[in-house]
């Protein structure tokens, strides 16, 4: 009975955990005419870069800017640890309409795909809502044949300036993460940005940080038992 009762408690903790809808799974080179939504309720917000949005930033080469706006993103966890990215770009006036949205570096990984659907995980805070991936007869979403690089498609409806996308979703099995991706915001140029990417191996500031906290443990134990035995 106890057996039982312990199982059935980790299967509710995990499903406590778990996206409240299946999200689409993108194995590298697959694409899909659909996107599903999801609530991910049961998350832990780990980062954010939403208080103050990033500017969208200009074409490289010196082509004419032709998209302005912004664009905000946020870090989830799951209970196991596991990484949630959330995108969502602002256009505003004097835009082109944009077709196009993709974020790069998620190779070694597994991703699934959604777009996020009632509050913020954590926060409370709903949705703004927003243009959502479609393209009548093509493809909506994409994974890179490297499985390095998630699209997502505006083709049928482009997100309007003033206008801003829906927030896109990817649900990895990474466990660290930095800031040096790359988030892609397309019309007929391409806007290059700054966001989070999911990564392989925890950065060698946070590796050197645990080592400073383990080496004070070690002296306060050795400490401890000079104490103990004088």
């Amino acid at each position: 009975m106890k057996r039982f009762l312990f199982v059935s408690l980790a299967v509710v903790g995990v499903m406590a955990g778990a996206p409240s809808a299946q999200a689409t799974v993108l194995t590298a080179g697959t694409s899909s005419t659909t996107v599903s939504t999801s609530m991910l309720t049961g998350l832990t917000l780990v980062d954010t870069w939403s208080a103050a949005p990033s500017p969208l930033s200009a074409p490289g080469g010196g082509v004419t800017q032709t998209i302005f706006g912004s664009y905000q993103e946020w870090v989830y966890k799951d209970g196991a640890g596991n990484l949630t990215f959330l995108e969502q770009v602002n256009l505003t006036a004097g835009s082109d309409l944009v077709r196009r949205i993709t974020a790069s570096n998620y190779g070694p990984f597994t991703t699934d795909v959604s777009t996020l659907t009632g509050a913020l995980p954590a926060t409370g805070v709903p949705s703004a809502g927003g243009t959502l991936p479609n393209n009548t007869g093509g493809s909506v979403i994409d994974r890179s044949a490297d499985g390095d690089t998630i699209g997502f498609s505006f083709q049928t409806t482009p997100i309007p300036a003033p206008g801003n996308s829906i927030i896109l979703v990817i649900t990895t099995n990474a466990k660290f993460y930095n800031r040096l991706g790359t988030l892609g915001v397309i019309d007929a140029t391409t806007s290059s940005n700054l966001t989070f990417q999911p990564v392989a191996t925890p950065e060698p500031s946070t590796i050197a940080i645990a080592g400073l906290g383990a080496l004070g443990m070690i002296g306060y134990g050795l400490r401890r038992r000079k104490a103990l035995g004088a």
